[in-house]
């Protein structure tokens, strides 16, 4: 939107007029992290550096007037509603001139039938040579899980036409990306909102899209991994086997004042069908630890569970109680001090469990998604199947050959450095 009116974008701070921060509101770590950000560019305004701070995102949608009163560093403070004024607004906070530091309507859910129309007017930008993208796939949700505030930013569940999805694939695909995750808050009802199929309709629509080499799937809530999916997904050449399964818990007490499907026998279940049909299959998930209600025991058998099962990947939260979710009075609250404590436990848990899953791989061979060239050590990095950017380990390897970012080649794996791999191109 920016560039399309017009202004210079760019990826660093480094001699820009005008900083824009977007902001995550959903959990109170990511709302200090967001603050910290926000301070630290704050010092780089005057009159020899940064003109403008603006911020936009979840967090001015649900605490502007918040914001407002403890950051004066911020120009301008962009509420969903304001989006379509973007560019006008970073003009202003360039020249000086914005009349008020709030623009919208916060507590505006955001409209991703807008965000539709501006990527076809404006085709998104990409910055850097990353071969891989993310692809949005539906917006919002309505599980109305206790601990969750996304409704109350993004409102409830809509899935994007395949039409809409297929056409940015398409465009993503002409630029060279070859490896798309689709995201949303819940991937798996993708398409039940407006009749256009289900989620594996969508997969085999865009896995005959030339360019997309692999199509990774973010998000699912394991309520809706059916039999039918886990089949599709393993049997794909595209679509790869790795299961983003967001189980938040296993006590089957806490789940339900959670809002949530589940417990320990189910997911075992689901694993052990995945994994029967391909041992060398990627799963990931998350743990919530100090729901209010949950007891010791409780704790203690997520810890059994995350220790017991092959996970290749585990994410852990202590809990944080959201203005507006169902979870916010609850009774029986547990103390943070112990929450953490019992985050911590699980959390090494899980090193442990993704250390002896990575181990497995040793001597094996993967096929692996070349990202980037260490310089000075000669190593290049990348993933294989089972490492999703950002969020899991990567693949670090040498090369007798010369190779490029993009390209796919197979990696000897021949140990291990914690939950990373590190092997040799063959």
């Amino acid at each position: 939107m920016l560039a399309a009116a017009g202004h210079e974008v760019g990826e660093s701070v480094d001699g820009a007029d005008v900083v824009l921060v977007n902001t995550c509101g959903f959990i109170d770590p990511a709302r200090r992290e967001t603050v910290q950000e926000i301070l630290d560019l704050g010092d780089l305004k005057g009159p020899e550096g940064v003109r403008g701070l603006v911020v936009t995102g979840c967090l001015v949608a649900r605490s502007a007037d918040e914001l407002a009163d403890a950051l004066p560093e911020v120009d301008a403070l962009v509420d969903f509603a304001a989006y379509p004024r973007i560019a006008e607004i970073v003009e202003g906070a360039a020249a000086g001139t914005l009349p008020q530091r709030v623009y919208g309507d916060p507590g505006t859910r955001f409209d991703p039938a807008y965000w539709d129309a501006t990527l076809e007017a404006s085709p998104r930008i990409r910055f850097g040579r990353a071969p891989w993208a993310y692809l949005k796939i539906a917006e919002g949700c309505d599980r109305g899980c206790a601990f969750c505030a996304i409704p109350l930013m993004r409102g409830k569940f809509r899935s994007r036409t395949p039409e809409v999805i297929e056409h940015e694939a398409r465009h993503l695909a002409a630029q060279g990306i070859s490896e798309l995750s689709l995201v949303s808050q819940d991937s798996v009802m993708w398409g039940r909102d407006i009749s256009a199929g289900d989620l594996v309709s969508l997969l085999e629509r865009l896995e005959t899209i030339d360019g997309v080499e692999r199509i990774r799937l973010m998000y699912l809530h394991p309520q809706g991994v059916t039999e039918k999916l886990i089949d599709t997904m393993l049997s794909s050449d595209v679509v790869v086997s790795y299961f983003d399964l967001s189980l938040q818990h296993v006590a089957p007490n806490v789940l339900r004042g959670m809002g949530r499907w589940g417990g320990r026998a189910r997911f075992e279940k689901m694993i052990d069908r995945i994994r029967s049909q391909d041992p060398s299959a990627a799963i990931r998930s998350t743990f919530i630890l100090g729901f209010p209600g949950e007891s010791e025991d409780d704790a203690a058998a997520v810890e059994t569970f995350v220790e017991d099962t092959d996970l290749d990947w585990v994410g852990t939260f202590t809990y944080s109680p959201e203005v507006g979710t169902r979870g916010y009075d609850l009774p029986d609250e547990v103390p943070e001090v112990v929450a953490r404590e019992r985050t911590e436990r699980v959390a090494g848990a899980g090193e442990r469990t993704m250390d002896k899953r990575a181990a497995g791989f040793t001597g094996t061979t993967l096929r692996v998604l070349v990202e980037r060239l260490d310089v000075e050590t000669g190593t290049w990095s990348g993933r294989s199947h089972r490492e999703a950017p950002e969020v899991d380990g990567e693949i670090r390897f040498t090369s007798d050959e010369q190779l490029r970012v993009g390209a796919y080649v197979n990696v000897s794996i021949t140990q291990t450095d914690g939950a990373d791999l590190l092997g040799k191109h063959v």
